[in-house]
């Protein structure tokens, strides 16, 4: 499942699977955040 994306080259190129993983959370987490922020404006809140 981690290599579904990732070209044979890419796999060889010594990628760091555990930061690619990291920053996808954190990508995941922050629009999650602005999400939750549109929706409070959205109805009214601050």
């Amino acid at each position: 499942m981690r290599t579904q994306w990732a070209t044979p080259a890419l796999a060889a190129s010594g990628v760091d699977w555990s930061e690619v993983h990291a920053v996808r959370l954190l990508g995941l987490a922050l629009g999650a955040l602005i999400l939750l922020w549109a929706i409070r404006r959205m109805f009214g809140g601050k």
